[in-house]
């Protein structure tokens, strides 16, 4: 399962200072990773991208081979397992299903335009 943000990250984004639930933060950041993935219909638009020499997109690694998150992407998936952690009880979501707004107009921009 892909996480676009790691534990740490995300540790450090809630300002938690305990490791008792990290299970529970680990879902959290695997579910909010798929919901990002499944909002921007491409799991290659979440990544940095460059272009080889025959002008095909290929994701872009760091030193470790992993791949390199764009910034707003890693940014709205932090602000979504903000959502699913103090809100467990489902607050935080419209009746519609749809993503907090603020993670909406992070990835808006990256979206793919195509019909599902």
């Amino acid at each position: 399962m892909t996480m676009l943000v790691t534990l740490q990250q995300a540790s450090d984004h809630l300002r938690r200072d305990t490791t008792d639930d990290d299970a529970d933060l680990t879902l959290k950041i695997m579910s909010a990773s798929a919901a990002v993935i499944n909002y921007l219909k491409s799991s290659t638009a979440a990544y940095e991208t460059t272009v080889d020499s025959d002008d095909n997109d290929v994701i872009v690694v760091d030193t470790n081979g992993d791949p390199i998150v764009k910034d707003e992407v890693r940014a709205a998936t932090l602000l979504l397992v903000g959502v699913l952690y103090k809100g467990r009880d489902g607050e935080g979501f419209d009746s519609a299903g749809n993503l907090p707004m603020a993670v909406q107009c992070l990835l808006y921009p990256l979206r793919d335009p195509a019909l599902a």
